[in-house]
C-alpha cells in the first residue's frame, strides 16, 4: 500500500469513517462507531496513525473518538472551534445509546481555511463550508482529486440545515465555493451512503439547480 484511501460505513447510520493513508501512515476522518474496524484495517495494514479529523460536530461522527483516543493517546484530533457546543449535544434524547456513541470527546486543535496537512506523500487542504453546522469544514487531497465532504453534499442530495447551528443560507455559500474550486473529476466522499463526485452532481442533483 503506497497511497489512497479506505472507506468504512460505521454504525447504525452508516457513517462513512475514511482511512487516508501514504507511506505507512493514515488520518482518520469521522470516527462515529465502529471503531474495533478501524484498528483492524490499521493493524492489518501496518499504518500509524498520524491524525483523528472531524468533517462536524454531530455525534454520529464524532461517536467513537474517545475509544481510539484510549487506544493512541498520543494521536491529536482535529475539529473547527465553530462546533464545539455541539460536542455535549445528543440532538434528540436517547441518542448516544441508539448509536454507542461517546458524548464530549477530546479536542487537541482547531482547524481553520487553509490549513495544511501533509501523510507521506499526499497534502491535505482544509477549507470551511458552514450550514449543516457552523464549523463544518471538508478536506481536499489534490495528488487523488479526493473530497472527503462531510454532510455538506450527498449522491442526489445536500446536508440538512435544520439542526442546531444550521443555516440555509450558509450551506448554499459553501455549495458554490466548493463547486466553484474543485474540478468535476473530483470524488466525493460523503457523509453517510454512495460516494459520487462533483460533475455527476453537477448534472444530476436537483437540489443544486437552484444554488449553482
Amino acid at each position: 500500500m503506497t497511497e489512497g484511501f479506505k472507506v468504512i460505513p460505521v454504525g447504525k447510520l452508516a457513517v462513512n469513517s475514511t482511512i487516508l493513508y501514504s507511506q505507512g501512515e493514515a488520518f482518520i476522518f469521522d470516527p462515529g462507531a465502529d471503531s474495533d474496524k478501524l484498528i483492524q484495517f490499521l493493524e492489518e495494514n501496518n499504518l500509524s496513525l498520524k491524525g483523528i479529523f472531524l468533517t462536524h460536530g454531530h455525534i454520529d461522527h464524532f461517536g467513537h473518538v474517545k475509544p481510539l483516543k484510549e487506544k493512541f493517546p498520543d494521536v491529536p484530533v482535529y475539529m473547527n472551534e465553530k462546533d464545539n457546543f455541539l460536542l455535549k449535544e445528543e440532538l434528540w434524547p436517547g441518542f448516544a445509546q441508539y448509536l454507542g456513541a461517546y458524548l464530549n470527546p477530546p479536542i487537541d486543535s482547531y482547524l481553520k481555511e487553509g490549513d495544511k496537512f501533509s501523510l507521506g506523500n499526499l497534502k491535505m487542504e482544509v477549507y470551511e463550508t458552514p450550514g449543516h453546522t457552523p464549523g463544518s469544514v471538508v478536506f481536499y487531497v489534490p495528488q487523488l482529486r479526493l473530497l472527503i465532504a462531510g454532510d455538506l453534499l450527498f449522491k442526489g442530495g445536500i446536508g440538512r440545515y435544520d439542526l442546531p447551528g444550521g443555516s440555509w443560507e450558509d450551506l448554499k455559500q459553501s455549495l458554490k465555493k466548493v463547486f466553484s474550486i474543485f474540478p468535476e473529476t473530483t470524488t466525493v466522499i460523503t457523509g453517510h451512503y454512495d460516494l459520487t463526485n462533483l460533475g455527476y452532481e453537477k448534472k444530476n442533483n436537483p437540489y443544486l439547480r437552484e444554488i449553482l
